[in-house]
């Protein structure tokens, strides 16, 4: 009994020198826990409260408090001192802190003062991306650029790289090719037409029987391998009206800088054959064109195909050439055998230009009448309308 005795002695006098350890491991215990729920909380408030400032685009500071307020733990002190700030690169930056008072803490191993807080700062930044690309799309713009274009060029090249511009960079979902006609079309170190390596060719897009033109051999041949085509290839220069000499078919690409630097650099000369442009526009978007431009095809089944054909004025010949391959079945095989969408966008044309560009476009195809630039970029706009949603991106 009395060994018994000695025994719970030992364990009370042991217990009471452990006691203010074990109340001080209590203390740390619940000063970590209040603590990481703060610092847990806080992070959560700020991305929280920069996702509603980036999507809403608003530093409402009503919203953002309340936010703030619904993350705040029940011990920690109404929220001070939180910056928010809206750039006028549709981002939002949020720097948020959480302060508390610690429980217990006259237990803890470090003295705290009354009055000292302890405090979790986090920040956070979102950014809201418009025109984010759902599905592919290939675009081939096929632009006039001949002589009669000469005032207006400028503002065409600013509606369109605006345009462009909205898309976000980094998205790779988009591709354009740009086919710049005039008189012809040409073409600088195609990969299919090894003469074109030394000096650019001149293409002709028709196909013929003999010396004289066949429309229905030249629908026949629209997406035959270069290697069965025969060009009627020719140096473009300056005593030579037959294409430019500068600007020359761009391949598919999906770097949308580059595309926008090729737009700009674009002069006019030449007269008009939307026809060669049509052709081309078209070999720059199928399949078996992109692998002789040395590009590889996108496989997807939610791939949409779109070439916009752009003009001032009627063609060479009084259009003849345009009427006689429509009256081939050109149309129809663009847009129902290649499954190409066609948009026409004329420019202060004629009521027959469009009657003509209505009758290829059908009732799959959308042609648009612009008669003042406000126009134009609405429909340029329009025609490059893709299946979009904006999205929001953390940590930008």
């Amino acid at each position: 009994m009395m060994s018994i005795s000695r025994q719970r002695g030992a364990i009370a006098l042991t217990f009471t020198f452990m006691l203010p350890a074990i109340m001080s491991l209590l203390a740390m215990t619940v000063f970590f826990s209040m603590y990481s729920q703060v610092v847990i909380r806080t992070g959560q408030a700020a991305e929280a409260a920069g996702l509603a400032c980036g999507y809403q685009q608003s530093d409402e500071r009503t919203v953002i408090d309340g936010i703030l307020d619904y993350y705040r733990p029940n011990f920690v002190l109404p929220a001070l001192g939180n910056n928010v700030s809206l750039d006028g690169d549709k981002g939002c930056n949020i720097s948020v802190q959480y302060n508390f008072k610690p429980a217990m803490k006259k237990l803890l191993p470090v003295e705290i003062n009354s009055s000292s807080l302890v405090a979790s700062n986090s920040g956070s930044s979102a950014k809201l991306v418009a025109n984010v690309i759902q599905n592919p799309t290939d675009f081939s713009l096929v632009l006039d650029i001949s002589g009669s274009m000469g005032s207006d060029l400028p503002e065409l090249k600013r509606i369109i790289t605006d345009v462009i511009s909205d898309i976000d960079p980094s998205n790779n979902q988009v591709r354009f090719s740009i086919v710049p006609f005039q008189t012809g079309v040409g073409v600088m170190a195609a990969p299919w037409l090894s003469s074109s390596k030394a000096s650019p060719k001149c293409v002709d897009g028709l196909a013929y029987r003999g010396s004289d033109f066949d429309a229905d051999k030249t629908v026949r041949s629209l997406n035959s391998s270069p290697k069965s085509l025969d060009f009627k290839e020719v140096t473009p220069g300056p005593w030579l009206d037959r294409c430019s000499q500068t600007a020359f078919i761009l391949p598919l690409t999906n770097d949308l800088n580059n595309v926008i630097k090729y737009v700009n650099s674009l002069s006019t000369s030449g007269t008009t054959a939307s026809y060669q442009g049509l052709i081309w526009g078209v070999r720059t978007l199928t399949e078996k064109w992109q692998q002789a431009w040395k590009i590889t095809p996108v496989t997807s089944s939610s791939l949409t195909q779109r070439l916009i054909l752009f003009t001032d004025g009627s063609d060479n010949g009084g259009g003849r050439y345009f009427d006689d391959l429509m009256n081939a079945g050109l149309c129809d095989e663009i847009q129902q055998n290649l499954n190409i969408e066609v948009s026409f966008i004329g420019f202060g044309v004629s009521a027959n230009r469009i009657k003509q560009f209505q009758q290829c476009a059908g009732g799959l195809g959308a042609v648009f009448d612009a008669k003042d630039s406000a126009d134009l970029a609405d429909y340029f706009e329009k025609a490059l309308k893709v299946e979009s949603k904006p999205r929001l991106v953390l940590g930008q």
